[in-house]
C-alpha cells in the first residue's frame, strides 16, 4: 500500500540516523520513501559515531554526537517548517536524546530503541566486559556475530559475506571500538532517567524477537515519555535490523504514515490556533 502524501511536504524535513558505527544504508528503503512524497530527507553521518567517522583521532562522547544532531535540526529550522527524526537501534536511542535536549522536534520514529542491551542473543556475563574498559585497556572491540540483527536467513548469509569482505555491510560494521560501545552506553542511561522530558510524537517500531533489545526497551519507553501522541507497532516475523528483515516494507510504509499523520496535526493546530479552535485530541491521533 502506497502512503498518502502530505501536505505541501517540502516545507517539513526527516533526519535518518542509522545505528552506530554504521552507515546511512541501513535505513533501507526508508529515505527513498520520504523523498518520494516530497520531504527533505538528511541521512546524517556523524564523527565518532558512522562507520566511515571513527578514527581513533576523533573523541569519543555522546555528548558530541547530540550535537551534532542539534545542529543539524537547528540549520533546518532555518528554512522548514517542521523536522522530524527517523533513527534506528543506536540511532533511535540518539533521536530520543535530542529530544530530551531540545523542544522544537516535531516527531520521532524509533526503529528498535535501545535502552539496554538485552535481548535473548545477549549473554548473561555481557557485563564483564566493562572491567577491562573500567582497568583502562581500551583497545578492543566487540565483534558481531550471527544474527547480525536478521531473521531473514537468506539476507544473513548474504551479510555475512559482505562484512568478511569489507567489514561494514548494510546492516552495520563487523565489529563496534570499545570506546563507541562505551559512549552508547553512557547515552543510553541519560535516555532512561530523562524519558519524561520528551513530548515531542513517538512511533515505536520494534520486533518482539529482537536478539539485541528486548520488547521492555520499547516498553518503558512508551510507558515514561510524556508525549501527547504516541503508538506501538510490533513485529512478529523480525530480529533487530527491521529496516532489511521480513517486515521491512511494514516498517518504511509505518513511518512514512506516521510523519505524515504527525505534520497534518501539526497543521490542523495551526489552522485551528489561526481561528482561535483546536482540533479535538481524536482528530489528531
Amino acid at each position: 500500500m502506497e502512503p498518502e502524501a502530505p501536505i505541501e511536504a517540502s516545507r517539513h524535513a526527516v533526519i535518518l540516523l542509522h545505528g552506530l558505527c554504521g552507515t546511512p544504508l541501513e535505513m533501507g528503503s526508508i529515505p527513498k520513501a520520504l523523498e518520494r512524497i516530497g520531504f527533505s530527507v538528511v541521512p546524517l553521518e556523524i564523527p565518532g559515531y558512522s562507520a566511515n567517522l571513527v578514527t581513533p583521532r576523533v573523541s569519543v562522547r555522546w555528548e558530541d554526537w547530540c550535537d551534532t544532531v542539534d545542529a543539524e535540526v537547528s540549520r533546518l529550522k532555518e528554512t522548514h517548517e517542521t523536522v522530524s527524526l527517523c533513527g534506528l537501534s543506536m540511532g533511535a536511542t540518539l533521536a530520543l536524546a535530542t529530544a530530551i535536549r531540545r523542544d522544537d522536534i516535531l516527531g520521532i520514529v524509533a526503529l528498535s530503541p535501545v535502552l539496554r542491551y538485552d535481548g535473548w542473543s545477549i549473554s548473561w556475563y555481557a557485563f564483564l566486559a566493562e572491567i577491562p574498559y573500567r582497568l583502562g585497556f581500551r583497545n578492543w572491540s566487540y565483534k558481531e556475530s550471527e544474527p547480525f540483527g536478521l531473521r531473514n536467513v537468506e539476507m544473513r548469509r548474504r551479510v555475512a559475506k559482505t562484512l568478511e569482505k569489507s567489514g561494514v555491510a548494510e546492516v552495520g560494521a563487523a565489529a563496534i571500538p570499545a570506546r563507541q560501545l562505551d559512549a552508547a552506553k553512557r547515552m543510553m542511561g541519560y535516555v532512561r532517567r530523562s524519558l519524561a522530558e520528551i513530548h515531542c510524537d513517538l512511533a515505536v517500531i520494534h520486533a518482539i524477537d529482537d536478539e539485541s533489545a528486548a520488547p521492555r526497551n520499547a516498553e518503558l519507553i512508551l510507558k515514561e515519555v510524556s508525549s501527547e501522541i504516541r503508538k506501538a507497532i510490533w513485529l512478529g516475523d523480525c530480529y533487530h535490523i527491521i529496516t532489511f528483515d521480513n517486515e521491512r516494507e511494514i516498517v518504511t510504509n509505518e513511518t512514512v504514515r506516521f510523519i505524515n499523520k504527525s505534520i497534518k496535526a501539526y497543521e490542523d493546530d495551526a489552522s485551528h490556533r489561526r481561528t482561535g479552535k483546536r482540533a479535538p485530541l481524536r482528530d489528531r491521533r
